[in-house]
């Protein structure tokens, strides 16, 4: 129990400068590298000294039990010998007494001398010394001559000897059992401690590594949103340092280029639409005959000039709605009649309707909501753009409006052929062609959903596709209630 607390005291001498809260704040390695290197030291020594104490402590078991072992045989086979000595004594004094023979008595104090010996070693196996002198008085009286043949013991009390020492050894058998069970104990404890003290070292460098990690995947995924943060910066190898120095500089590199696509798409627009208006002015000439007279062909020329100058028109203010949006363009709330909005969305797209025949329905009575005028202008526009393009000629394209109860519900639902399964999980990203293509020489842009989703999202509502069956399209807005 000394040798863990002792080693216990060395792992806390050594970690203490990691336990000081200044340190522990402040401290990076160098490298990932160094920083790998000593998490793998620091949490491989734990495990290092319980193996170490481990096998001190099995060596030291093991000498011990070789020792016991040998000790058991060498006292088993004095003992023995002692036994047929003591029989032979016994023999040789009986035998002294009756023929009183010179060579019986050498032979008898030889045999004597002999098992002295063999008692003095025994009786360092033994603590107490009473059976021993009890010996040792009666080996006196055998080479003194002064012995009764009938009262020879020596056999009996070698005996005695034996079954004591028998005794002793299984004493310390037991001690050495039960040093072996404290040492296991003393080894448990040590390998739960070492065990919790590599878990804490692993828990502190997988932080150490992952924090930093995990930091620089949320700037990534953040600059992946077009969002630019710096806040603080990151600590940890130097590695991830310079890693997040860097995504600092691509961070204004995106954010000047974002800057520079912005201005371009502002100035694109306003040169594409300075010639289109004069391109609309001109069609719209030409198809009132101020020029003159048409004939039909030329007046299906002109209507066409008309047709593609409209939808031209309509995806340039798609994609300054879609700049403007993404610059965050603030809310202004103000209490809308909802039908009349709609007839107003509608207005641009009359064309398009009336030439593919679709049957429009709107709400009859006035509806009154507050919201951000532009914002869901937006969305209906882009809605009704969507279902009129998509729409079969014929058809209907149904706008209702009903109030639940923390929502105006509005939906858009036109007659057509149903947008593919493949389709539908790509709605609302931006520039997303589907499979079902528009008709005509201006194809679509492929952002008028992504326009009324992020303005929907600007007006804290939720845009969905509510139906998609039975030839019937319906995207449906919950539109909450702006507070002025």
């Amino acid at each position: 129990m000394d040798a863990l607390v002792d080693n216990f005291r060395y792992c806390i001498h050594i970690f203490r400068p990691f336990m000081t809260q200044s340190r522990f704040a402040n401290w990076r390695p160098n490298s990932l590298k160094q920083l790998v290197l000593l998490a793998f030291i620091l949490v491989v020594m734990p495990l290092g000294i319980l193996l170490f104490q481990a096998s001190n402590a099995l060596v030291e078991q093991s000498a011990m039990g070789r020792d016991l072992a040998r000790q058991s045989l060498e006292i088993s086979r004095r003992g023995q010998t002692m036994q047929l000595l003591a029989e032979d004594i016994t023999r040789a004094a009986r035998q002294y007494k009756i023929l009183a023979k010179e060579e019986i008595r050498l032979r008898l104090v030889d045999q004597l001398n002999d098992y002295r010996q063999l008692l003095t070693i025994q009786s360092f196996a033994l603590d107490e010394s009473s059976h021993i002198r009890l010996i040792y008085e009666h080996l006196d009286k055998l080479a003194d001559d002064h012995f009764d043949p009938d009262k020879l013991i020596l056999i009996s009390l070698t005996r005695e000897l034996n079954v004591r020492l028998d005794q002793a050894l299984d004493i310390r058998l037991k001690e050495l059992n039960t040093v072996a069970h404290n040492t296991q104990n003393e080894l448990v404890i040590e390998a739960s401690i070492l065990i919790a003290m590599s878990a804490i070292l692993m828990a502190f460098f997988s932080r150490r590594i992952s924090r930093p990690v995990l930091r620089l995947g949320s700037r990534i995924r953040a600059l992946g949103r077009g969002e630019r943060s710096f806040g603080t910066r990151i600590g940890g190898p130097r590695e991830l340092v310079e890693l997040d120095e860097q995504l600092d500089w691509l961070s204004q590199q995106l954010e000047q280029l974002e800057s520079e696509k912005q201005r371009f798409l502002r100035h694109m627009s306003h040169e594409l639409k300075t010639p289109l208006t004069t391109l609309r002015e001109g069609s719209d000439l030409l198809a009132e005959e101020v020029a003159g007279n048409l004939n039909d062909s030329q007046r299906e020329i002109v209507g066409l000039l008309q047709t593609n100058a409209v939808q031209l028109q309509s995806l340039i203010e798609q994609l300054l709605d879609y700049n403007r949006l993404g610059q965050q363009e603030p809310v202004q709330a103000q209490e809308l009649d909802l039908s009349m909005l709609i007839n107003e969305a509608l207005t641009p797209h009359q064309l398009l309707l009336e030439q593919k025949k679709i049957q429009v329905y709107t709400p009859v009575n006035k509806v009154y909501w507050h919201t951000d005028r532009a914002m869901l202008l937006r969305i209906l526009s882009n809605l009704i753009s969507n279902a009129a393009h998509y729409g079969s000629k014929g058809g209907e394209l149904a706008i209702t409006v009903s109030e639940a109860s923390d929502a105006m519900l509005i939906d858009v639902e036109n007659s057509g052929p149903v947008i593919p399964d493949e389709d539908v999980p790509h709605l609302f990203e931006p520039f997303y062609q589907g499979s079902h293509k528009r008709a005509g020489a201006i194809k679509g842009s492929g952002i008028g959903l992504s326009i009324a989703q992020d303005a929907a999202h600007a007006l804290k509502s939720e845009l969905s596709l509510h139906n998609n069956r039975q030839n019937k399209v319906c995207f449906r807005l919950a539109l909450s209630e702006l507070s002025t």
